[in-house]
């Protein structure tokens, strides 16, 4: 089961998440059937809105990432909700991309850097809120850094990392620790040195428990444990939903489409679900409507 960990460290001067989101990215290894190098970044982007999801406010909020590099695996869109659930998907799933010359996925070749991070938040209000920036590096947890800095004047350290087997991800997490008012030089300066232990948290994840982990490299700097949360891999599709998009179509380009290929075929993006209507089924949609 996946979860998600929450503390304060220096007398509450700082605040750390701790995602492990191992079982979420094995499901969307399977579900989009992707390739190691598209695993390592839908992962990494799944961590990141993790970390959205669980720091909204309201019942009703919602979120969704936005990562556009110009790279030839296109868009990832990641999105969720309340409850720390969360779904996503890459552009193109089967991208891969040559080992780089330390051995490791060349995830920000595959994203590219020219482009954007760009999150919209909805709380039920008017207008949602809508925050960018752009991107560093295409490695993700850099580029995530930089717009919590930039759009939400978050000072932060993240380390984002998915460690992949021959039977999918063996290890999938993240850590992000956020200064708060009051932190001062020597803390931060502490913090940066700590944070040199996770520049492969997937790894460290392999060998030691989130509690393990935490305790080992926190507990020392007057460690507060805030909460433990579950996070789940849960797409919000229905034929509720799938219904309205073949009413956005309009009868006239619904019915074409069914007099070329003989049905209606709607995939849902986020879990690769097919949903597929005769004729027959589309007229009830409209005498329903």
């Amino acid at each position: 089961m996946d979860k998600i960990y929450k503390a304060l460290i220096f007398d509450k001067k700082a605040r750390i998440t701790f995602i492990d989101g191992t079982c979420a990215v094995n499901q969307a290894i399977k579900m989009h059937k992707l390739s190691p190098t598209a695993a390592a970044a839908l992962g990494r982007a799944l961590i990141a809105g993790a970390y959205i999801a669980t720091n909204l406010k309201g019942k009703r909020s919602s979120f969704t990432l936005i990562i556009k590099g110009g790279g030839p695996i296109g868009n990832i869109v990641v999105a969720g909700g309340s409850g720390n659930k969360i779904r996503g998907f890459v552009a193109n799933p089967y991208v891969d991309m040559p080992l780089k010359d330390n051995g490791k996925l060349d995830v920000g070749g595959a994203v590219g850097k020219n482009g954007f991070l760009t999150v919209i938040k909805d709380y039920g209000l008017k207008k949602p809120y809508n925050g960018s920036c752009e991107l560093v590096s295409g490695e993700i947890a850099e580029d995530f850094a930089m717009y919590l800095l930039k759009s939400e004047g978050i000072k932060s350290a993240v380390s984002l990392g998915v460690k992949l087997d021959k039977n999918g991800a063996a290890a999938a997490g993240g850590l992000i620790v956020e200064a708060l008012p009051g932190i001062d030089e020597n803390m931060l300066v502490i913090l940066e040195d700590v944070m040199r232990n996770f520049t492969e948290i997937s790894n460290l994840m392999t060998q030691k428990s989130a509690e393990q982990i935490l305790d080992y490299y926190f507990g020392h700097l007057n460690y507060q444990k805030l909460a433990e949360e579950e996070l789940v891999l849960e797409c919000n599709c229905s034929k509720e939903r799938i219904e309205n998009i073949i009413k956005g179509l309009g009868k006239e380009e619904a019915y074409d489409i069914i007099k070329e290929t003989g049905k209606l075929e709607i995939d849902c993006q986020f879990c690769s679900q097919k949903y597929v209507y005769t004729k027959e089924e589309v007229d009830k949609i409209w005498e329903m409507s």
